[in-house]
């Protein structure tokens, strides 16, 4: 069985702008969940939908083997 997780990720949060993607605790609140979600052994993928090019960027650097991703 194909079991996906998908994380939604909205760049224009009306209360905390780009909360997803702010600073917290050396990541980000998109990172940690990748991360937890990535120690599920069931998971066959992860999907991030989002409108965000940051979030874009962080993902195919980081989780997609494109080289290792920085904040700025």
């Amino acid at each position: 069985m194909k079991i996906t997780a998908v994380i939604p990720i909205r760049s224009g949060s009306q209360r905390v702008k780009d909360k997803n993607l702010r600073a917290f605790a050396d990541t980000n609140l998109m990172e940690l969940k990748i991360k937890n979600l990535l120690q599920v052994p069931e998971l066959t993928s992860i999907v991030v939908n989002t409108n965000s090019e940051l979030a874009i960027e962080i993902v195919n650097k980081s989780y997609r083997g494109g080289g290792d991703y920085s904040p700025s």
